[in-house]
């Protein structure tokens, strides 16, 4: 009788180990399952806040080579693309989209436009910079962290519109553990002088991916919304959407006023670093 009584209070407690045991299982597993998944979100979404500051910095950077008329200048930074939990990926791509002016319906300038964008993680977050802006793309939803320069100014009654697109050249991808640096030569700071208007800027960018065509036409649709909350003198601005790879933005003047454009396309060289490649 005290054998089986044993016996069967060895056994008792055999099975609650293994219950135990099955209970820490199962709270390793919802941890792996729901904790390492948020760790990784969390740990990501701060690393995207680094690479967002780094692009910033970037567009200051190169900004500053312009405005200071800097020809032959080399800014060097480094895009920190690795994330803590996954490597990185830093891209250079070339003719992305085109951008083009026309002045009283008649072709003016086209650019073609670049992007250099960084990547890490799960790669559905991408940051970058375009035609002079500051972009995050989640999940092929994108927003301007900072717009491209375009400025419509009313002095004196006069009405002057002022854009600048930098031309980006330059093609790589390169992935990394760690941060990638990038060197950006100033090759020229070309601006076309001021010149009256008639009546009508029209401003289009297209692109095939549908992404980023949203994202200047919400670029656009910003610029008119503003002109209806706190309108400038002498003109009128609609922006469209034609189709879904095409955004654009008309500008036309009221009478008396006389309209100027202005666009300041400086050309830089963008390349990683020789010897880390």
């Amino acid at each position: 009788m005290n054998m089986m009584q044993k016996r069967d209070s060895g056994l008792s407690i055999a099975v609650g180990f293994v219950m135990i045991l099955l209970v820490i299982a199962m709270i390793i597993g919802m941890w792996a399952v729901v904790g390492v998944p948020e760790q990784v979100r969390d740990a990501e979404e701060y690393h995207a806040v680094k690479v967002t500051n780094a692009f910033l910095d970037y567009k200051i950077a190169v900004d500053s080579q312009r405005t200071g008329g800097l020809t032959g200048s080399e800014v060097s930074m480094l895009i920190p693309a690795a994330s803590a939990y996954a490597d990185g990926v830093l891209v250079m791509k070339e003719n992305v989209g085109t951008l083009r002016v026309y002045v009283d319906g008649t072709l003016k300038s086209t650019t073609d436009i670049s992007r250099l964008y960084a990547t890490f993680g799960t790669t559905n977050t991408r940051i970058g910079y375009e035609a002079g802006g500051v972009y995050r793309n989640d999940y092929g939803h994108a927003a301007w962290v900072t717009p491209p320069s375009l400025t419509i100014e009313n002095s004196g009654g006069d009405l002057y519109v002022k854009m600048v697109v930098p031309k980006m050249q330059g093609s790589f991808a390169v992935g990394s553990s760690e941060g990638i640096p990038v060197d950006t030569l100033l090759v020229t700071p070309s601006s076309s002088s001021s010149e009256p208007v008639n009546q009508m800027i029209t401003i289009t960018y297209t692109d095939a991916d549908a992404w980023d065509a949203l994202l200047w036409s919400r670029f656009f649709s910003e610029i008119s919304e503003t002109n209806i909350w706190n309108p400038i003198e002498g003109v009128s601005i609609e922006s469209s959407m034609p189709t879904s790879t095409s955004a654009s933005l008309k500008i036309t003047k009221v009478p008396p006023a006389t309209l100027y454009l202005t666009i300041t396309a400086p050309e830089y060289h963008v390349d990683v670093r020789r010897y880390y490649i």
